[in-house]
């Protein structure tokens, strides 16, 4: 049986897509440096989450009053908002980032507002095309 659920689990990992062995990879990552789940983080708790910056958005608006940038962790991710900023050296997309703050939400998302940022010098392992 030991040997079956082995290549059970072999199989599942080979016809994944990239996207959900990323995540999976990405949320082991973050876990294995002390840092909560995005999933887990609950409106009005103070937290420390990190992930890899998808989007960075800056500019004047109602939606856009500062720097924000989306961070994935491979759970879900939260918009960090820094207000009042127009850029922020360092923060760009594919970089991974820590971010501490106080989680809200609006319209729906979450969001950290003018969080302490780390830089964080390494990636996590990413899959790539063949590897396993």
């Amino acid at each position: 049986m030991p040997v079956t659920r082995m290549f059970r689990g072999l199989s599942a990992r080979l016809t994944a897509p990239l996207e959900s062995l990323d995540a999976v990879d990405l949320a082991g990552a973050v876990q294995g440096i002390g840092c909560s789940p995005v999933e887990d983080a609950q409106r009005g708790q103070m937290v420390t989450l990190a992930g890899r910056v998808r989007t960075v958005l800056s500019g004047g608006g109602e939606r856009f009053l500062g720097v924000t940038a989306e961070v994935y962790d491979g759970t879900g991710a939260v918009d960090v908002c820094w207000l009042g900023r127009g850029s922020i050296p360092g923060i760009d997309t594919g970089r991974f980032v820590k971010v501490t703050g106080r989680i809200g939400v609006r319209s729906g998302q979450k969001i950290m507002f003018n969080p302490r940022y780390e830089l964080l010098s390494g990636q996590p392992r990413a899959i790539r095309g063949g590897e396993v």
